[in-house]
């Protein structure tokens, strides 16, 4: 048995063989083969060009549409930190993704993301980590979130 599968990539429609367990893509995407996942199915290796055709023209080759991340760091560690719930976790939230970011982060990044969160006491934040032993300070001026 033989089956149409499309790239969650890409979106290209190929033809494979049901019993496989993965095939790849012309964009280099490794696709595990799922008898799930396929869009059609035929007995006969012949006609699997026109099903692989079928599915392309039933519109199912759009490569699903992601979001872009924003270029600049801060606007999008401000998104990140503003969806946390009250004041100290969308600190904290700023911090850990500052940190994820940059590895190490200045007391001006930290203020930029506040800023954008409405909370321009950047030495009051990074008291609040300090005290909880959140925040670490391996060089003079450059912070980052210490695991715990």
């Amino acid at each position: 048995m033989h089956g149409v599968i499309v790239c969650p990539r890409c979106g290209r429609a190929k033809g494979v063989r049901a019993s496989q367990k993965t095939t790849s893509c012309q964009c280099g995407f490794v696709i595990p083969v799922h008898a799930s996942r396929l869009k059609a199915r035929v007995e006969n290796v012949k006609d699997l060009p026109e099903a692989v055709r079928t599915v392309a023209a039933a519109g199912r080759l759009e490569a699903p549409r992601r979001k872009k991340p924003s270029r600049d760091v801060t606007t999008r560690v401000a998104e990140i930190a503003a969806k946390a719930g009250d004041r100290r976790h969308r600190i904290l939230a700023a911090a850990e993704s500052l940190t994820a970011e940059l590895v190490l982060f200045t007391a001006e990044d930290f203020d930029r993301v506040l800023r954008v969160l409405n909370l321009p006491e950047v030495q009051s934040c990074l008291d609040i980590l300090r005290r909880e032993n959140l925040l670490a300070e391996p060089r003079p001026g450059y912070f980052r979130v210490v695991s715990g």
